[in-house]
C-alpha cells in the first residue's frame, strides 16, 4: 500500500514511518524540514514543503492509497490536505486527534474533563485548532478516522491498546507513541472505525 504521512519527522511520526516501511508499504513523508527524518529506505520518498503549500501537498498525496496526518493542531493544514485528497481522488484519511475533541458516544468523566479544561486554559489556540481540524475532517466526504488520545509517552510498545469512548471505563489517560503508531498504521487497511472517532490508551 502507498501511504502518505504528514508529521513524519516527529517522535511518533518517525516510529510510524519505520513501522510502515518494515510492513512493506511505500511511504511518502511530507516534511517541512526533511533533514529531521532520520530514516533511509528504498520504499521511502520525501516531499519537502510547508503546510500552506498546496502544490507540494497535492504532489505528496497524488498517488496515495491512504493518508495519515499527525501534524497536530493545524486546522488550515488539515483543510488543505482534505482539498488535495479530493482533487487526487484519495479516500482513506487517518488523523491524530485529542481528548479535547468530543464524540456523541462519550460520557462525562471527571479526569478527562479536568484535562480538557487545563488544555483550554493553558493552550487556547491549540485547543481551538484541534477542534476546528476535527470539524473539517467530519464534514468531509472522505473515509476518515479521528484517533483520539489524551497523553503520549515514550515507554516501550506494549501491544496492549484499549479502544473505546471516554467515560465508559475502558480508555485511560495515556498511550505509548509506539502503540499509537501501530494503531494508526493498522487503520489504513481496517475499516472498523471509518467515519468514527475512537479513543485509545494502554
Amino acid at each position: 500500500m502507498r501511504i502518505t504521512l504528514f508529521g513524519a519527522t516527529g517522535r511518533m511520526g518517525q516510529l510510524l514511518t519505520q513501522l510502515a516501511l518494515d510492513a512493506g508499504h511505500e511511504v511518502t513523508a511530507y516534511a517541512r524540514t526533511p533533514g529531521k527524518l532520520r530514516i533511509t529506505h528504498p520504499n521511502l520518498s520525501v516531499v519537502a514543503g510547508q503546510l500552506d503549500d498546496d502544490e507540494a501537498i497535492l504532489e505528496a498525496v497524488r498517488t496515495a492509497d491512504a493518508v495519515i496526518e499527525g501534524v497536530g493542531s493545524e486546522s488550515e493544514a488539515t483543510r488543505r490536505i482534505i482539498t488535495a485528497m479530493n482533487t487526487a481522488g484519495v479516500k482513506r484519511f487517518v488523523v491524530v486527534s485529542t481528548c479535547s475533541v468530543p464524540d456523541p458516544d462519550d460520557l462525562p468523566d471527571a479526569k478527562f474533563k479536568m484535562l480538557v479544561r487545563f488544555v483550554k486554559t493553558a493552550a487556547p489556540r491549540a485547543y481551538a485548532e484541534v477542534r476546528a481540524a476535527a470539524q473539517a475532517v467530519r464534514a468531509s466526504d472522505l473515509d476518515w478516522t479521528l484517533v483520539r488520545v489524551a497523553k503520549l509517552n515514550d515507554k516501550a510498545a506494549s501491544g496492549n491498546v484499549k479502544v473505546g469512548n471516554y467515560g465508559h471505563g475502558v480508555v485511560g489517560l495515556s498511550v505509548t507513541r509506539a502503540d499509537m503508531a501501530a494503531f494508526l498504521l493498522a487503520q489504513v487497511s481496517d475499516g472498523t472505525y471509518v467515519r468514527s472517532a475512537p479513543a485509545i490508551s494502554n
